[in-house]
């Protein structure tokens, strides 16, 4: 399951995480005490666009790729293929938080996106996904083009 912070908190971890549909829990007593009850908070993600098989709101599920012998893995924004001796796994999108919110992690997220077996299209917000675009400007246009959807491609070594 792809979680990671809520769009509307400046709070909690930036990174999104792939965690499992059976999670293990701390003793009863964890923790004693806290700042203040202070927190951070997970929630999973939803699709914040419609492509393919996958519609607004649709929670999203994680992989994770285990690739044998690979001693490196990187994910290259912009591109649908990988640099020479590198093996593609797979190409997308680039997705990540709406610009003007908190910021998040970019990830890619795979061309022929799946959604997550639970509820469809039910707005939970959460970790939202947006496809990101291109600005010119400090990005060199014309090689990238203002309001471009980027690719991306996971590759290995």
């Amino acid at each position: 399951i792809t979680a990671g912070k809520n769009t509307g908190n400046s709070g909690s971890g930036a990174n999104t995480l792939c965690v499992p549909h059976d999670p293990d829990s701390l003793p009863s007593d964890f923790p004693t005490t806290t700042y203040s009850s202070y927190f951070a908070a997970l929630f999973g993600a939803e699709y914040q666009f419609t492509y393919k098989n996958v519609a607004v709101d649709d929670d999203v599920p994680c992989a994770i790729c285990k690739v044998k012998p690979a001693t490196a893995t990187m994910m290259v924004p912009a591109k649908l293929s990988c640099p020479q001796e590198w093996t593609l796994q797979y190409h997308g999108y680039l997705g990540a938080a709406y610009y003007s919110d908190h910021a998040s992690d970019y990830i890619c997220i795979d061309s022929d996106p799946e959604y997550f077996e639970g509820l469809r299209q039910v707005n939970s917000d959460g970790r939202l996904i947006y496809p990101v675009k291109a600005y010119c400007g400090s990005l060199p246009c014309p090689k990238y083009k203002q309001d471009q959807y980027l690719p991306c491609a996971v590759c290995t070594l």
